[in-house]
């Protein structure tokens, strides 16, 4: 595990790969608290980017933080999104940074086309987390 107060926007300050959080059976949660999202170019294994119809880039969402104090990231594209965006509307909560995210893996839907896999579908819960606390010196403590 890494040292849970490096968590910031800072990208030298932004430790290793954390593992990220796989869904694979329905009925599985898992709450992960939120420190940081980053937005990519969404791209297929082989690198090639995934686009929209007209040709505009895909883009997936990459929340940093941590599950039962071990650094984790969740990769957010598809039904996730909204499902997280519901919830933070209905938490009231102008963002998901610093919260702590529940989802649960409700089900598989139905494929948009023959030959698809089928979606995951989601239902997420949205608290506020306490700020991340950075550690400070003791008043006795020799700073250098």
């Amino acid at each position: 595990m890494s040292d849970p107060f490096i968590q910031t926007a800072d990208p030298f300050m932004q430790t290793g790969n954390a593992e990220a959080i796989k869904f694979d059976t329905p009925g599985q949660i898992t709450t992960l608290t939120v420190r940081r999202v980053e937005q990519k170019i969404d791209t297929q294994p082989d690198g090639t980017v995934k686009t929209w119809a007209n040709g505009d880039p895909m883009h997936v969402f990459i929340f940093h933080g941590t599950v039962d104090g071990e650094e984790r990231t969740l990769w957010v594209r598809g039904n996730m999104v909204t499902a997280i965006r519901e919830a933070v509307v209905a938490a009231k909560l102008p963002s998901v940074v610093d919260t702590n995210l529940t989802l649960k893996f409700t089900e598989f839907g139905t494929p948009s086309q023959k030959g698809f896999s089928p979606p995951k579908l989601f239902k997420a819960k949205v608290e506020k987390a306490a700020p991340l606390q950075t550690a400070a010196f003791a008043n006795d403590e020799e700073p250098f």
